[in-house]
Order: structure tokens, then sequence, then C-alpha cells
């Protein structure tokens, strides 16, 4: 579980929680409210009360370097934190830039830890290069199982006309997921060319896939390594 969703979890219940001794100072009083909250020590990266009137939008950093943007009273007695806003087309203001730089950073940090990943376990990425030579790659993470996965698969011509791809395939969506995912892994062994992988997407992705024997300790491996990560939901993509 990343530390966003923790704390979001963890401050759950807080409308009437108050820590008066820290009245006096807001980044003191937020720090210690999350230490007695979660265990944890965050370090304030930003507090920005302007132009906010009765609250702060205060960005905290986790031990692991993740960023988690709140709301917080100008006592530092009331949390709430932020995940995503809605926005008009031209809303441009302090709280939405400030967001999405929260969003953004934690997006660049998961994008590191996936990609290093894809290096780690190169030697079972399937990588299929573009239709034309490319410099770009699409690095996919992807659920037989997964409908939205399936959707990428069906518009895989159009992302091999733009760049190469590279995939690695997860059983994150139960026990069917994983024995097409081992079984995917297992029948990645005996293919070669473009064309031989491209068929084999296209087969794992049949509903009515059903592998009699598969890969299980490849794909549990590639599934949890997935999952710490940062993968939590699929289908996972990053353009380079």
């Amino acid at each position: 579980m990343n530390f966003c969703r923790f704390i979001s979890l963890s401050l759950m219940g807080l409308s009437f929680f108050t820590y008066t001794a820290f009245a006096q100072n807001t980044n003191k009083a937020v720090q210690q409210l999350l230490k007695e909250r979660t265990k944890l020590d965050f370090k304030i990266i930003a507090n920005t009360q302007e132009p906010l009137k009765g609250a702060s939008f205060v960005v905290v950093e986790s031990p692991t370097k993740e960023h988690l943007a709140l709301l917080v009273s100008q006592d530092g007695t009331y949390i709430i934190p932020l995940v995503d806003g809605i926005a008009s087309n031209n809303a441009n203001n302090a709280l939405r830039a400030g967001l999405d730089g929260v969003n953004q950073y934690n997006k660049n940090m998961k994008d590191t830890k996936v990609l290093a990943l894809f290096q780690k376990h190169t030697d079972v990425v399937l990588k299929i290069p573009a239709t034309k030579p490319s410099k770009n790659t699409i690095y996919m993470v992807l659920d037989t199982t997964c409908p939205y996965c399936l959707q990428e698969i069906m518009h895989l011509d159009d992302y091999l006309n733009e760049a190469n791809l590279e995939i690695l395939m997860v059983g994150i969506l139960g026990q069917k997921a994983h024995y097409r995912a081992a079984g995917y892994y297992q029948e990645m062994v005996g293919v070669k060319t473009r064309e031989q992988k491209i068929a084999l997407l296209k087969k794992v992705f049949r509903s009515d896939y059903a592998p009699k024997i598969g890969n299980n300790e490849l794909a549990t491996q590639i599934t949890e390594a997935s999952f710490a990560a940062g993968v939590e939901g699929v289908p996972y993509l990053i353009r380079k």
C-alpha cells in the first residue's frame, strides 16, 4: 500500500480530533499529528497559506520520499488529505498547481521504480520493435483478465506505429489472472519473432485462454515485484 493511501486511511476520523499544544505552530503541529496517527516521521515540504483563508495547503514527505498534499486548519489541528481535484479548463491557481505538482512528483517517482523493474527482469520482458525504426518506447504492465488492458491490446498496431513496446504481464486480479500470467510466461519461452510475440499477446487476452501448465513461480515473482514498485492498478503505461 502506498503512503498516500495509507495516510488517507489513517487520518479518517480526524474531524473532531484536537491537538492544542501546537496551536502556535502549524508545521510543528502537522508533523506531531502525523507522527501520533501513523508512527512515521514526515517532513514539511511546503506550506502555502495564500490565497486560502483559514487553512493552509501543506505538502509533506514520507520516509519513502513520497509526497502527500494536505489541507490543514491554521492551528494544525484538522487535516484533510488531498488526492485529486476537479478543475475548469482555464483554472490557474496555487491550489491546483500545488496538487498537480505533488501528483506529478509521485508519478515520476513511481515510473522510475517501474522502469527499474523492467531493467531488472529484462529477460522476461516481451519486447516488440516498432513498425518503423523508432527512438520511442512504451512500457506496459498488463493483466490478461483486465478489460482495460484488453483495450490496449486492441490498439496494439497503433502503438507499434509510433513506438517500440516492452511488456510485463502480472496476475493481480485473482487466481484466474495468476494462472493465465503463468501460462503466458511458459509460452513466452518459445516465442522469438516479432510476429510470434504479437500472436502470443493476442492469444493470452482471448476470453477462452486457459493454459494447462505455466510458470507459476515467475508469475508470482513479477506480480509481487510490480506491487513493490508501486503498481496498484493496470494497465500501467510509461512513455519514453
